[in-house]
């Protein structure tokens, strides 16, 4: 799940783009990677579904997500990822848990979308009428897809301090797992 939820969040940053072009997936993957690297900060409201995993439900789910420089945060229904370049908190909402980690490359959204630009097989762009890209479909294993689509996406946001990190004192119910 740790790798599913640095995936959907190198997705988002992948939709939050303007426009994409009629051209082959790795050069459109590209694009929206230098596009995304241009803004100072970006934030994303989503829709989410996997659709064919016969374990999971197919409701549709919100979420949202939240990048500046190397920091990020993540909030799905049931898990919220956050990052302030150096630590990363894994709050698992359901268990009032979270775990609490070193920053490691493979964390990194950014690392991720690196690795996605080498490899955009499986990701099919969805598209509006003007051409503008709405959402994304992800071929995962044994024909389970996921499909993302945005509502909203603000660019340039400055966030207060201590935005991405988690608040242990907000959610005094939580243990705290530090694997440091």
């Amino acid at each position: 799940m740790k790798k599913h939820l640095s995936f959907v969040a190198v997705i988002l940053l992948m939709i939050a783009t303007h426009t994409m072009f009629a051209q082959g997936n790795k050069n459109v993957i590209h694009t929206l990677s230098q596009s995304i690297r241009s803004h100072k900060s970006m934030e994303v409201s989503f829709t989410y579904q996997t659709v064919g995993d016969p374990n999971q439900s197919e409701e549709v789910k919100e979420g949202q997500a939240y990048f500046q420089d190397k920091a990020y945060k993540v909030i799905l229904a049931d898990q919220q990822t956050i990052s302030d370049g150096t630590t990363t908190w894994r709050y698992l909402v359901e268990d009032e848990e979270v775990m609490v980690g070193n920053v490691s490359e493979d964390d990194s959204p950014f690392k991720v979308l690196d690795e996605i630009e080498r490899d955009s097989s499986g990701l099919t762009p969805i598209m509006d009428q003007k051409g503008n890209l709405k959402g994304l479909e992800i071929e995962m294993a044994e024909g389970v897809k996921l499909i993302l689509s945005i509502t909203e996406m603000k660019f340039d946001k400055d966030y207060k301090e201590g935005f991405f990190t988690f608040d242990e004192k907000a959610h005094p119910e939580v243990d705290v797992i530090d694997m440091r």
